[in-house]
């Protein structure tokens, strides 16, 4: 979730779209003849024995937020120790402007830890002032995106008003030498416009594909009724502009679950995911934990750098 962003679960459309992907959907049928992957396959075999490298792999830290914002460099040498390469921010100790990000870049070299990306609210793309903030501070940190992950008025107008101002913000960020990303929750699949499309289809047909890319959490999507097909179908439609995923689970109820203990179909989604040019997976659990006292976050590394895809 990453803030204060309201989800709502369609429990009845969840269950439906996990019942489609246990009825046969699989990744080759979801997108026909896919180009080969770079991702590695231990087995040789197409489909058999591949896998997510370790250096595609992150955490999103809102996952251990509480524990983060008190002991940072703890929390930062935890996670190198339990595999972890990659994080993504939301929120700094101190606050998320450039004066903050030296100390926390140094901790990332410390412990061999790169920036992927971080959140920010839909208002702080507006502002140009602010924006140049982020952007400074994503240099610093090293990060090849930013990402909003909410804050946009929640109807079709809002998000066709959005695309545009992504668009601006977009431009400067580009030019920085970075991309801007937009991370969904649920309620962008499931509001419509008077023309039947979507909400999120609204925002991907307002914006430029050159401007705005997508950070699709999986999870949400899941929780939202798409099956592993309408992912991979969202994901082919939109090739070369999804390029971050949030992989996150969920029990049948739509309560959140650590990565490996739910029932998103996960080997289906990323089996199609890696080959259609997505390049950052981004695992998070909204359910916070707290890595210096619990192995959540490194079972749900462990899960994914091991899943066989």
């Amino acid at each position: 979730m990453c803030g204060n962003e309201r989800v709502t679960f369609d429990r009845r459309r969840f269950l439906r779209g996990v019942a489609a992907t246990a009825a046969g959907v699989t990744a080759i049928g979801a997108a026909g003849g896919l180009a080969p992957s770079a991702f590695a396959d231990t087995a040789g075999s197409r489909g058999h024995g591949r896998h997510i490298p370790n250096d595609k792999i992150g955490l999103q830290l809102y996952s251990v937020r509480d524990a983060f914002m008190a002991q940072p460099e703890a929390v930062l040498r935890a996670l190198s120790r339990a595999g972890y390469r990659k994080v993504e921010f939301a929120g700094l100790p101190g606050g998320t402007d450039p004066a903050h990000a030296p100390a926390i870049r140094a901790m990332l070299d410390k412990y061999h830890l790169v920036a992927i990306s971080s959140h920010h609210n839909y208002s702080e793309f507006t502002d140009e002032n602010r924006l140049k903030q982020l952007i400074e501070m994503a240099r610093i940190l090293g990060q090849k995106y930013i990402v909003c992950p909410g804050g946009v008025p929640d109807t079709a107008d809002g998000f066709a008003q959005a695309g545009p101002a992504f668009n601006r913000a977009g431009e400067k960020i580009r030019a920085a030498g970075m991309k801007l990303g937009y991370h969904n929750h649920t309620g962008e699949f499931q509001g419509h416009g008077p023309d039947g499309r979507t909400f999120y289809q609204i925002l991907l047909d307002s914006s430029d594909p050159h401007l705005l890319h997508m950070e699709l959490d999986m999870g949400w999507s899941s929780a939202a009724g798409l099956s592993a097909q309408d992912n991979l179908d969202l994901m082919a439609a939109n090739k070369g502009r999804m390029l971050l995923a949030h992989v996150k689970d969920l029990h049948p109820d739509g309560s959140l679950a650590d990565l490996g203990t739910g029932i998103v179909d996960y080997k289906t989604i990323l089996s199609g995911a890696t080959r259609l040019g997505m390049r950052e997976f981004i695992i998070e659990n909204d359910d916070q934990s707290n890595p210096l006292t619990d192995s959540r976050a490194a079972h749900m590394h462990d899960y994914l750098a091991t899943l066989k895809l």
